[in-house]
This record gives C-alpha cells, structure tokens and sequence, in this order.
C-alpha cells in the first residue's frame, strides 16, 4: 500500500524567470523513503522547485509538501510547514553579510530554541555529516566553493528535515567533491524514512545519486 507523499504535483505549469523557458502539466509524488531527479534547464528546474514549495505561484496546477498547499497556508503555518524541510537553492544559499556559521545557525534562531550544548551537538553533526569540523567566522566569499556547499548543505538539513530539495547540488564540484556529495546524502537517506528530490541539469545526477530520473516538459515560453 502506497504511503503518503512528502510532495507532490498535479497539473503544474511554470514559467522561468529568464530563458524563455515554460514547464507545463508536470505531475510527480515522492513518498518517504525516496528520491527523485528532476532533469531540465538551469532557469527552469528552479521555477519548477520554486512553485512546488510554495515561494512563487504556479501558473496553473497544484503542488502540497506534506500534504498541504503552502500557498492557501497563512504565513505563519506556511513557515511552520516548510521547517520540516530542507531546501538549498541553485543561488542565495547563503547570506553574504553574515559568517558561515552565522548563516549555518539561522534555522535554529528563526525555527527552534536550543540551549547551547544541544545547539552544538546538531551543528556539529550537520557539519560532520558533510565533512566539515566547523563552520569558521569568516564570510562566503572567502572560502572555496566546495566549502560553502557544504555548508549550505549541512543548514539544510540542520532541523533534521523530513525531505531534502536540493537545487542543482553537485554543480560546479570537481569529481571528488561531487562523490562526497553523493556519499553524504546517501547516508543522510539511510538515517530514517526521509525523501530526497533534486533539480539538476546535469545528466549524470540521477545515475550518481541512484535516483530515478524525470525529465522536465519544458517548451518556449
């Protein structure tokens, strides 16, 4: 017997914000466990994962995360909802005024209150988990971008989400860096029940990640 998604999608069409580029009648559902690879352009697998949490409108179709559109929730109860997953985006992941470990601890501050010691036990687990001792007191921009995906990765998982969407993870690694990646999130799905769903316009993503693969309907706009 089938279980309950963790996200899902009838119907929905998109528009990408540059390129051109529109996703029409997309349906998937991802039950936990699982993974799914969304396949398609950059600018467009982004609007895909956009509508589908609820940060920009669809153009048409329905999209839940946990059984429940984000859109018709009030904005508390949409932020309440979306806490339960963790979401790194293709750009923006994280703030360029504030420190890796500052950007590592604004889900804890905005979502849930910990005393130090147990502050510490999760932020040292999300940074180990993707093998990482620390997240230092230095900006963004003066790190390797290996480093900051990491980092970025490890925030976004740090409330020990029910699922994972993940923009485009392996972009621009090296190799190496890519099958760390790999590895990390694998372990990461072996934990609990939990669903993975990544964008990615790089073919070999799903074979890395042993995920199934769906590529996008995707026409000019």
């Amino acid at each position: 017997m089938a279980g309950a998604p963790l996200i899902e999608a009838q119907g929905l069409s998109v528009t990408a914000r540059a390129g051109g580029l529109r996703v029409t009648g997309l349906a998937l559902r991802l039950e936990a466990p699982g993974s799914l690879v969304l396949v398609g352009p950059v600018e467009a697998a982004s609007a895909v994962l956009r509508a589908l949490l609820g940060v920009e409108r669809p153009d048409g179709g329905v999209a839940r995360v946990l059984g429940e559109d984000p859109l018709a929730l009030s904005p508390a109860r949409a932020g309440e909802l979306l806490s339960r997953v963790g979401f790194l985006p293709r750009s923006g992941s994280l703030l360029a005024n504030l420190t890796l470990r500052e950007n590592l601890l604004l889900p804890l501050q905005f979502h849930r209150r910990l005393g130090a010691a147990e502050m510490e036990r999760v932020t040292a687990a999300a940074l180990a988990r993707f093998g990482l001792d620390d997240a230092p007191e230095v900006r963004p921009e003066e790190v390797s971008l290996p480093v900051r995906r990491r980092v970025a990765l490890a925030r976004a998982t740090l409330l020990d989400p029910d699922l994972l969407v993940l923009d485009d993870p392996l972009d621009d690694l090296d190799e190496e860096d890519a099958a760390q990646v790999v590895a990390a999130l694998a372990a990461w799905s072996r934990e609990r029940p939990r669903a993975l769903l990544v964008a990615s316009h790089l073919a070999g993503t799903a074979a890395a990640l042993r995920a199934p693969a769906l590529t996008l309907p995707v026409t000019r706009a």
